[in-house]
């Protein structure tokens, strides 16, 4: 038996890739089906092996055949260069990262899940799937969804359905509820999921020509406002009401004169769901302790906090990505103590994360990405009006919605399903490249030709500045390694007593630990370490800091090889006690080096970022020469000829790019 199914699933196997290759949607639509919706993790709990990457290196494939047909042309959109700058955000986070492994690691990750966006991106527009693909993210997440509603209501919650319903109990004011999550490890990742996709499918029904369409599509939607219901997501509901009111406002006509009954259908349905109830336990975000608040409000606040210092602490690179985790037991005086964390250690919020994270440069750059999304799908939306594209013009707001409610769900959580967002941003692209195929406008002016020079010279110069900078990155500097201590400042034996509690309380008194910092970093110098370890002093850098804790020193010593960064790091933290004990103070160190850890070079990750820009700056330079030629011979840019929308039958022009 075990054989036959072998054999019948490599038989599968063979024909969906072969189906593929005939039309390369199919690969399109199985990657992202799949992967939006969390089933190739149910396929993987169930089979023990997750077929993404194999749907991955098929879409590649099938993208290369397409190619090699020439049977469509790829087009510019900025929101390309929006995800250029994502990355290149990321990256520079590395400069001061404090865990530079997991670091390294997410960044490859985000890095492959930026290559997944561009692929999704060229398979759309190359097989003209761009309405198909968002049809088939809502057809999948609302059939999903609509299985958790008959989970709840006719199955009565019983077992997880193989792992697409899955339905954790929480507790929620003293007894367990069940809410459900859906493929989704979190209820509230599912619910922030389900409002991402929910306005296209509300577009999907008003564009519908078809009754049976129209049935269809507003099945969909109702399935994933109940779907978002069922979570009992606090922020989800605020992010939904704030989606489906913007996307009313977006789709105008009746749909922004119903805003009117807003009120009246708030009122009658807050009461009769219990939303109210749910929402009102936000109060507790006010509150300092979990007896006078719900407990996780107050503890998603605590993890808040954190952040926020953490972002103080580091304003302009952050802290890494990914060193939230690590550098936690830091801030979080109270961790793993009288009230341990029982929640996932993460800042449950997107913005204070990217912060705490990547400091201001990467809050700009996920302004900017998110900006380009939203200026491709606003513009799509415009120029759909024109040509009279209503398909279009609906799926553009559809976009712009749930990117809004994605945004407001995110103030109460952080990053998890990004892939699921850059799709959309994908979709985004993709219905702006339609519209501008679609749109009917005058010649554009053409461009004077000094002006052209001058903006060619500076790409030019751009580039030459970025491969230079490029090759210094990669080229100079040494992976260095450095060890840390946190070393607590604690009463001496001979100085703790009941009379003497104000003057030993260091961590209110806050001027004590500063100053014993300030005097051990003036007097422990690199040589003095190098001395008393036996190293030689070149390259050793030595650094003495009050920690976040309040009550303790950091003493980090970084030099060039491992076996020398733990041998001047034992110096240093003897330095520093021997330092302590001869001010004849009522205070003592204690604690011992964590070990030394390997820490690449800031200008080696420079690379990265340098290297994105060159290859825009090169990609612009090349298309240069074709966009003039053809302006100059058609009096049209470079994004192709753009027909009148009469010249083609209402259904051909529907489905083009």
């Amino acid at each position: 038996m075990t054989a036959a199914l072998l054999v019948a699933g490599a038989l599968a196997g063979l024909a969906v890739v072969a189906l593929a290759l005939v039309r390369p949607q199919v690969a399109l639509l199985l990657l992202v089906a799949l992967d939006i919706s969390n089933l190739n993790g149910v396929i993987a709990d169930q089979l023990g092996v997750s077929p993404y990457k194999p749907e991955l290196g098929l879409a590649v494939l099938a993208l290369i055949t397409v190619g090699w047909r020439r049977r469509r042309s790829l087009a510019w959109s900025p929101v390309l260069l929006g995800l250029a700058v994502l990355f290149a955000g990321f990256c520079v986070t590395l400069v001061s990262t404090d865990d530079p492994a997991t670091s390294q690691a997410l960044l490859f990750s985000r890095g492959r899940d930026l290559f997944y966006a561009v692929v999704v991106y060229a398979l759309m527009l190359t097989t003209g799937a761009v309405v198909n693909l968002a049809k088939a993210a809502v057809a999948v997440l609302a059939g999903l969804a609509g299985l958790t509603v008959l989970h709840e209501f006719a199955l009565h919650n019983d077992g997880d359905l193989f792992g697409l319903s899955r339905v954790p109990l929480v507790q929620e004011g003293g007894a367990y509820t069940p809410r459900h999550a859906g493929t989704s490890s979190d209820v509230n990742f599912w619910a922030r999921l389900l409002i991402l996709v929910a306005p296209l499918g509300l577009s999907l029904w008003a564009a519908a020509a078809r009754r049976s369409q129209r049935l269809l599509w507003a099945g969909c939607a109702l399935a994933l406002l109940a779907g978002v219901y069922l979570t009992q997501s606090r922020g989800g509901f605020i992010a939904l009401f704030v989606a489906v009111v913007g996307w009313l406002w977006l789709a105008g006509g009746r749909y922004r004169r119903s805003l009117l009954l807003v009120p009246v259908v708030v009122a009658i349905l807050i009461p009769l769901t219990g939303i109210g109830s749910r929402l009102g336990t936000l109060t507790a975000i006010t509150a300092s302790s979990a007896s006078t608040g719900d407990l996780s409000v107050v503890t998603r606040k605590r993890l808040q906090l954190d952040a926020l210092h953490m972002f103080l602490d580091s304003p302009v690179t952050g802290h890494g990505i990914g060193s939230y985790v690590a550098i936690f037991p830091r801030y979080d005086r109270l961790a793993d103590y009288y009230q341990p964390v029982d929640i996932v250690v993460a800042a449950h919020n997107l913005y204070l994360e990217q912060a705490a994270d990547g400091g201001v440069f990467l809050l700009l750059a996920w302004g900017i990405f998110v900006g380009t999304v939203l200026f491709a799908a606003i513009r799509a939306r415009t120029l759909a009006g024109r040509a009279g594209e209503l398909l279009t013009g609906r799926l553009a707001a559809g976009v712009v919605a749930g990117v809004v409610g994605w945004l407001v769900a995110s103030v109460f959580l952080h990053l998890s399903d990004f892939r699921a967002l850059l799709v959309v941003g994908a979709i985004a692209a993709g219905l702006d490249v339609r519209a501008r195929r679609l749109a009917v406008g005058p010649p554009p002016v053409p461009v004077r030709r000094p002006l052209r020079r001058a903006a060619r010279f500076s790409l030019a110069a751009l580039a030459a500045v970025s491969l230079a900078g490029a090759v210094v990155a990669l080229t100079t500097g040494h992976t260095s390694y450095r060890n840390a201590a946190t070393l607590a400042v604690v009463p001496a034996a001979n100085g703790a007593s009941g009379s003497a509690a104000y003057q030993l309380d260091v961590v209110s008194r806050g001027v004590i630990v500063p100053t014993l910092a300030t005097v051990l970093g003036s007097s422990i110098s690199p040589a003095d370490v190098a001395e008393a370890s036996g190293d030689p002093p070149r390259g050793v850098t030595v650094t003495v800091s009050p920690s976040t804790l309040g009550g303790a020193l950091r003493v980090a010593v970084t030099t060039q090889d491992a076996d020398a960064a733990d041998r001047l790091g034992l110096a240093a933290v003897t330095l520093a006690k021997s330092r302590v004990d001869a001010l004849a103070t009522t205070y003592r160190l204690t604690g011992d080096m964590a070990g030394a850890q390997a820490e690449s070079p800031a200008r080696r990750w420079l690379a990265l970022p340098l290297g994105l820009t060159l290859a825009i700056a090169l990609l612009i330079l090349l298309r240069a020469p074709l966009s003039d030629s053809r302006a100059g011979a058609g009096g049209r840019d470079a994004s192709g000829p753009r027909p009148h929308p009469s010249s083609e039958p209402a259904p051909r022009r529907s489905r083009a790019l």
